[in-house]
């Protein structure tokens, strides 16, 4: 047994206008037949064929007219609505962040003053951010660039929006000192890096 060709639901692709105007056909004839201004009257049969189609294209038309509607609201609510909730996500960050920053270790006070002086969002580093690991897990220093690495010494790492403007927000309490150059040099050595035996 074949099942049979679907070709004709070819017509659910017609578009608002053909809907509606066959619904508005239909509307006119069965008024038309109705007041006796038709030249012979419809057959109850082919009035009742007219009225369903008539009826199935008014639906088709208020579904298809609904759906641009709600396209429409959604195409211009959408982007503001993931815009809030973008920045008050981003809010949240940023004060979580700074109440957690009285529990920074020295180490993680010289990294982030580090890039605060040098006025540095990125920085490279192991694919374990060495000093910077427990700023890592708690996703204040994120890896850039979609975990794309090319050396093993030199992954991208950054430092998000929230976390950055709230350190900018507060540079007084990150001061800046070359605690980790060696002597007689005036070298800055990177404070998240872990020396290599």
């Amino acid at each position: 047994m074949t099942l049979p060709d679907a070709k004709w639901l070819d017509f659910l692709k017609a578009g608002i206008p053909t809907f509606i105007g066959l619904a508005a056909f239909a509307a006119a004839t069965l008024y038309l037949n109705r007041i006796g201004q038709l030249p012979m009257e419809l057959p109850a049969v082919a009035a009742l064929i007219i009225a369903v189609v008539g009826l199935l294209s008014g639906c088709l038309a208020a579904g298809l007219i609904l759906g641009a509607g709600y396209q429409a609201v959604a195409w211009f609510v959408k982007p503001r609505y993931e815009g809030y909730l973008f920045r008050k996500l981003n809010a949240k960050r940023k004060r979580e962040f700074v109440s957690y920053i009285p529990n920074l270790s020295e180490k993680e006070r010289q990294i982030f003053a580090h890039l605060l002086h040098h006025n540095q969002r990125t920085f490279e580093n192991t694919p374990d951010c060495g000093y910077a690991s427990l700023l890592y897990s708690l996703d204040y220093v994120q890896v850039i660039g979609g975990n794309r690495q090319v050396d093993y010494f030199a992954v991208p790492f950054g430092v998000p929006d929230p976390v950055w403007e709230a350190l900018q927000e507060r540079k007084a309490e990150f001061p800046y000192r070359l605690a980790n150059a060696p002597r007689r040099k005036t070298a800055d050595l990177s404070p998240w890096r872990v020396p290599r035996v």
